[in-house]
């Protein structure tokens, strides 16, 4: 059953799609389909055998009107290039850009797991506690981490339904700049207003079409967890955008009490570091993910030094 893995823009009305696809199907002369197991505005993913290496991946197929456009497929070949140089643990690999005169699409590491969005979905409250998500978010800081300070890139599109939790527990952040490049690149093509990212997870300079830098990842994320430990994000009706500029969020307690719902008290630090991320002006949030990460109190404690053991007094020499 297709879902959210491998998420797509939910914001991208309806583009047309290479659908007459068949499991056992082969393609660009390597790859057989499996099943489905995403679709959305940006295309269809399939599950599929890489015959050369004897592997599972998955094939994210782009929209016609990206194949279509020269311009818009080197812009996507460039993303992935970017994104192929991201190597952690907890981040979704991109392997290669594939295509030929039908079809058009990026190979990825299939992971069996499910979207935070997905497992939220699953619990009766619709919304987690911070004990439930401490272990995922240390994961998901982990990847910003390292995406931010050693290979320089920026998400763009950070949201729980890009986010993934494998079978065995694992944090797998999913779409690495490659969906905001695509959102950027169909905007353009078919003459529509749009900006990379989702509204709704997107700090007040990226919504106005700003190069994007680590503090709108760093929004998103207070967005992610606002989201996932209430049910809604920051901003979720009404005119969003002007709310994005204007409008200070109320708090994570306050929003759970205005939607009716109840849960375990939200730990002060994590309020106050959730909503120093939301802050409109860029300069005023956390300057990094450690210091996210030392405001949610998640990294471990300093080691203390060991003391030296003292230093052997000479016993005096008697006076002659």
């Amino acid at each position: 059953m297709a879902n959210e893995f491998y998420p797509v823009p939910d914001d991208l009305g309806s583009y047309k799609t290479q659908r007459s696809f068949s499991p056992g199907q082969k393609l660009f002369r390597r790859y057989t389909l499996t099943r489905i197991v995403g679709r959305g505005g940006m295309g269809i993913v399939w599950l599929a055998r890489d015959e050369d290496l004897g592997e599972e991946i998955a094939l994210k197929f782009l929209p016609d009107e990206i194949r279509m456009d020269a311009t818009a497929l080197e812009e996507l070949k460039r993303e992935t290039r970017r994104s192929r140089k991201l190597a952690h643990a907890n981040i979704v690999k991109v392997y290669d850009f594939v295509g030929d005169s039908s079809a058009a699409a990026i190979s990825m590491e299939f992971v069996d797991g499910k979207t935070l969005s997905e497992l939220r979905a699953q619990r009766d409250e619709l919304f987690f506690e911070v004990r439930d998500l401490e272990p995922w978010t240390k994961q998901l800081l982990n990847a910003l981490g390292y995406a931010h300070e050693e290979a320089l890139v920026v998400h763009r599109d950070l949201k729980p339904a890009n986010v993934m939790v494998d079978s065995a527990g694992r944090v797998k952040v999913a779409d690495f700049g490659i969906a905001s490049s695509i959102s950027d690149s169909l905007s353009r093509v078919t003459i529509q207003r749009g900006t990379s990212g989702t509204l709704a997870y997107m700090s007040p300079q990226q919504a106005c079409g700003a190069v994007a830098q680590a503090t709108d990842d760093i929004y998103a994320l207070g967005a992610t967890l606002y989201d996932l430990l209430t049910g809604k994000p920051p901003f979720f009706t009404g005119d969003v955008f002007y709310q994005l500029k204007e409008k200070v969020p109320t708090s994570l307690a306050q929003r759970r009490a205005d939607l009716g719902k109840t849960g375990e008290p939200i730990p002060a630090r994590w309020e106050a570091t959730i909503r120093a991320c939301l802050e409109k002006d860029a300069a005023h949030r956390p300057k990094s993910v450690k210091e996210v990460a030392e405001g949610l109190g998640l990294l471990p404690p300093a080691a203390k030094p060991t003391p030296l053991p003292p230093l052997p007094v000479a016993a005096p020499k008697p006076l002659p």
